[in-house]
């Protein structure tokens, strides 16, 4: 091997990206140690390797596609997970023909590039974009009826001078303030957290906690529980997981009202305990029937007379914006318990 190509072979290994030659039989005849590493093979074991044995099943067939296509056009790119020793990967694959002098076909070469984090914000921008669509949908349905009620109250007034229909129409103008402010925020929270420091869940909680109409309900001291995430909208997170626990937490009798359990309606206790995958925020209090469990993430679902419905689905939303999961399951204590899963990488 002479100089130049010593200097080839070295720069080859110098990538992030996998490198690779295949013969004319599409059987892997050169590669860089990239390709070793993230598949943990020797280079014995890589040898004569075919295209498709690297990737999922559900993805081999668009790479023996992309293969015919490098040899009947002369270049391919594709699309394919493998599993690997860094997990799960998403290649953007390329691959172009290589001919001798005299135009003999002896393979293709190509780069394996890894676009999993393109790919993972690409999910969460059309995330987003499924919101906006929901919201929409919401902005038809949810504000009609609040503005003719108003409308109606307000034309009444007008001849009538009825302090009780101005009072009904001003409640009809705050209910309609409630769930514009609450779109806003749905929309804003649903964005990526972008400014993402190391926060003690003990310290958010203890704030968000203070923030919110609590009554009698009683917060358990938090545990120290770190995690990489945007301040302003973890603190937002546990406000509304705290609202929804005291206001959906009490029991109710069958005419609707607070059924008072040791003399205090609100008595209820929320917790914040850590977990394997994160954390959890539970109360004892009447709980999620399982049928309603995902429901109540929908925008608009509340079973308030006075709520906008938005409360939880922005708690999801500020979620996935951090990368994580949320799930509604049944309490240590028979309440409500919400699950909070995050990556790995963002727990401290």
């Amino acid at each position: 091997m002479d100089d130049q190509c010593r200097v080839l072979a070295a720069a080859l290994e110098t990538l992030d990206d996998v490198f690779y030659v295949y013969d004319t039989d599409g059987r892997l005849a050169y590669w860089n140690a990239r390709l070793n590493e993230l598949f943990g093979l020797t280079d014995s074991e890589l040898s004569g390797m075919d295209p498709t044995e690297f990737f999922v099943a559900d993805d081999r067939a668009a790479v023996e596609a992309a293969i015919a296509e490098v040899f009947e056009s002369g270049q391919t790119t594709v699309e394919a997970r493998a599993e690997t020793t860094e997990g799960v990967v998403t290649f953007e694959l390329s691959g172009r023909l290589l001919t001798a002098d005299d135009g003999t076909v002896q393979g293709f070469s190509g780069v394996g590039r890894d676009i999993t984090d393109r790919r993972e914000r690409e999910w969460h921008l059309q995330r987003q974009n499924e919101r906006l669509t929901e919201f929409a949908d919401l902005l038809a349905h949810d504000l009609r009826t609040p503005l003719a009620v108003t409308s109606g109250h307000l034309e009444l007034a007008a001849e009538e001078l009825s302090p009780e229909r101005i009072d009904a129409a001003r409640d009809g103008l705050q209910r309609l303030e409630s769930i514009i402010n609450d779109l806003r925020t749905a929309t804003r929270e649903g964005a990526l957290a972008a400014d993402k420091q190391t926060i003690n869940i003990a310290d958010v909680a203890t704030t968000a906690w203070n923030h919110v109409e609590t009554g009698s309900a009683v917060l358990e001291p938090p545990p120290s529980i770190l995690v990489e995430a945007d301040a302003k909208r973890l603190l937002r997170l546990f406000e509304n997981v705290f609202a929804n626990a005291v206001t959906h937490g009490p029991e109710r009798d069958e005419r609707g009202s607070d059924e008072e359990r040791d003399g205090d309606a609100t008595g209820i206790t929320v917790r914040v305990v850590p977990t394997p995958d994160g954390f959890a925020v539970e109360d004892d209090g009447r709980g999620i029937a399982p049928d309603e469990r995902e429901r109540v993430f929908e925008p608009g679902a509340s079973r308030a007379a006075d709520g906008t419905g938005f409360g939880l689905y922005i708690v999801r939303a500020i979620a996935e914006a951090h990368g994580w999961t949320v799930r509604a399951t049944a309490g240590e204590h028979g309440g409500a318990r919400f699950e909070f899963d995050i990556d790995a990488d963002t727990a401290c």
